[in-house]
């Protein structure tokens, strides 16, 4: 099987991973996980977010800079209600290719060959331009190989290929981080995306290679996702929410039956996805929750957000569309207008 060819891939190390699940009624993305860590300062390397993992919950996953894992931990602990859970992975590392061009092989391609060197998944979480993929600090070495497995990086012939473009420079990565406060935070811009479904799907863990096969083969009918995010619940399952233009109904749940037999997916129709891009995306404090609060206050509810390299998704309601970009147009300094 050719490889699919790819522009380049990025790695972060070093990184702590928070997972928070709290019953369905108790949302609280903006006062119980964002709105601590950025009046504490703590920079997001990484969000992904469901409002309803269909089992009557929400989930969150952040990854911060390693040393602040724990200090994020306790935040968002000390605002969990009754019933709600947190837990604290050390040593995670994310890495991402790009770019993928709302192309479903690109991510069914990583989930493949990630259960196939038996790396077990922590998250996923997609960017316009990027697929972003959280793992244990202990497979990175081996999630670097299994990426050339069954990608092509015309840069980079091999793995020591790329470790020796990359060593010296993750430095670079960390020093990046803003510490500066904008009055209105900058972005460059805003697109949209609408008509669309939102499918969710919570699978086991001894799966997430067959969800892979299942998208690769949707990618070869010339089906596009432009969103797709991956957070882990209970019992070793992953839940997955990934968007598919409207109308394709047929051929995506005939696709995903075929690997997953009797598996129930959950479909929402007319659904939009917002993209936000920025220059300190992943790498200063706040903005994730300026995000969500603005949208909050204007009766935007949230469906699904993951937020990776400098972007950052969100799925919401096609109705709400409009008030949304008027939410976030009153928000940001947007350098596109």
């Amino acid at each position: 099987m050719s490889k699919i060819k790819l522009r380049g891939l990025k790695l972060l190390e070093g990184g702590a991973q928070v997972v928070s699940t709290s019953p369905g009624d108790d949302n609280f993305l903006a006062t119980g996980v964002c709105s601590p860590l950025a009046l504490n300062k703590i920079n997001l390397t990484f969000l992904n977010h469901v409002a309803s993992d269909g089992s009557g919950s929400c989930i969150t996953a952040i990854c911060t800079e390693g040393s602040a894992g724990r200090a994020a931990a306790s935040l968002i602990e000390a605002r969990q209600g009754r019933g709600a859970t947190v837990e604290l992975h050390k040593d995670v590392s994310t890495v991402s290719v790009f770019t993928h061009d709302q192309r479903p092989q690109v991510a069914g391609g990583l989930l493949e060959v990630l259960a196939r060197r038996k790396i077990t998944l922590q998250a996923m979480a997609s960017s316009p331009s990027a697929v972003s993929a959280v793992v244990s600090s202990a497979d990175t070495e081996k999630t670097i190989g299994a990426l050339f497995d069954a990608f092509e990086f015309p840069a980079y012939r091999s793995p020591s290929d790329w470790y020796g473009a990359y060593e010296g420079k993750e430095h670079l990565l960390r020093k990046i981080i803003a510490s500066y406060q904008e009055k209105v935070i900058r972005i460059y811009d805003i697109v949209q995306q609408s008509e669309l479904d939102l499918w969710s799907l919570a699978v086991d863990l001894s799966e997430v290679g067959d969800l892979g096969a299942a998208l690769v083969a949707l990618g070869r009918m010339g089906i596009r996702m432009p969103f797709i995010i991956a957070l882990p619940s209970p019992e070793n399952r992953m839940v997955f929410n990934f968007c598919f233009p409207g109308g394709q109904d047929a051929p995506i749940r005939e696709g995903l039956s075929s690997w997953f037999g009797n598996t129930s997916s959950a479909r929402q129709s007319r659904v939009a996805v917002l993209y936000i891009h920025g220059p300190h995306f992943g790498d200063r404090y706040g903005i994730a929750h300026t995000l969500v609060k603005a949208l909050e206050n204007r009766g935007v509810s949230l469906l699904s957000m993951g937020c990776t390299v400098s972007s950052i998704s969100t799925t919401i309601r096609e109705q709400d569309l409009a008030a949304a970009i008027r939410a976030l147009e009153s928000t940001f300094n947007r350098s596109s207008a």
